[in-house]
């Protein structure tokens, strides 16, 4: 009796998954990749006011033919920084945008102290923007190095 228990339970169990195959089609997805060198000469400045919270920023505006009505409608876009955290060693890393990092500013009085910026990108049709702005409302620090930022479309 207990054969024949595990007999009509292995051929329940057979019936029931034989039925249960699907076939799934999923599309390829392509990934674009394009590396900029942000240099210091790219940055423009947005004049706001003086006030904190104010629209004071720079921003870097770059061609990217990959970024269509397409990718805009179902694909993503993602931007990364390449920061070095370990200048003796050159070991650096790509951070995902928006991202922030400590600047060291030096007043008219020098005065040290350090100042988070922020960096982020927008895009649209065509062309990728990045803004660099200080996280305390007021200007954002001179950019006096080249930056390397690398974009990723993904379709």
């Amino acid at each position: 009796m207990r054969y024949l228990k595990l007999f009509i339970a292995a051929v329940v169990a057979f019936t029931l998954f034989q039925g249960c195959t699907k076939e799934y089609y999923t599309q390829g997805c392509a990934v674009y990749v394009k590396d900029y060198n942000v240099y210091p000469k790219d940055w423009n400045k947005n004049e706001g006011t003086e006030l904190p919270g104010s629209d004071n920023y720079f921003y870097a505006t770059f061609e990217n033919n990959y970024i269509d009505k397409e990718v805009i409608a179902v694909g993503t876009v993602h931007a990364y920084i390449y920061a070095i955290y370990d200048a003796g060693n050159n070991l650096g890393s790509w951070n995902p945008l928006p991202f922030v990092y400590p600047v060291q500013y030096v007043d008219t009085e020098g005065n040290k102290s350090i100042v988070p910026e922020n960096i982020r990108f927008e895009y649209e049709e065509g062309k990728v923007t990045f803004v660099l702005q200080d996280l305390d409302g007021f200007d954002a620090e001179a950019i006096t190095n080249s930056m390397s930022i690398r974009v990723c479309v993904t379709i």
